[in-house]
């Protein structure tokens, strides 16, 4: 009875962790394949900001992404790292946050850009986040 218990906690868990976020209406995602093609094509007119923590930046990443270690933007210490990169962001770049999935990270990431001034149509969200990467597909934007 036990291992059965133990069994349905793992795949409920594996199933809360791994399962594909809800997009949500009230922001702007963007694709895998979108995002090659502009770090591929257009690379000096995106800003990645990366909020993985530091293992998960570590293990991979996109090339050109900037860590800021921001997971999961709860607290300010977190939310100062996001802020850190205003200055260095140009009015016309499109901005896309990469989280581990896509989700409740990201949606507070984006809201705080939002709420500092990056408008909307140059905000977005990596649709699925870094766990979500078709790296079978798209490995030549990949940097581990």
């Amino acid at each position: 009875m036990r291992g059965i218990l133990f069994s349905l906690l793992a795949v409920l868990v594996f199933i809360g962790c791994g399962g594909k976020v809800k997009e949500n209406p009230k922001y702007n995602y963007i694709s895998a394949d979108e995002t090659a093609k502009l770090i591929r094509s257009d690379a000096e007119n995106i800003v990645l900001v990366d909020i993985q923590e530091k293992d998960d930046f570590t293990e991979e990443h996109l090339k050109g992404a900037i860590s800021t270690y921001a997971y999961p933007v709860k607290i300010q210490e977190e939310k100062d790292r996001l802020g850190a990169l205003l200055p260095n962001i140009k009015p016309n770049q499109k901005v896309i946050i990469v989280c581990p999935r896509g989700g409740g990270g990201a949606d507070r990431a984006y809201d705080f850009y939002l709420e500092n001034g990056i408008v909307k149509e140059n905000l977005f969200t990596l649709k699925d986040g870094q766990y979500g990467w078709p790296r079978d597909s798209i490995k030549d934007v990949l940097a581990k």
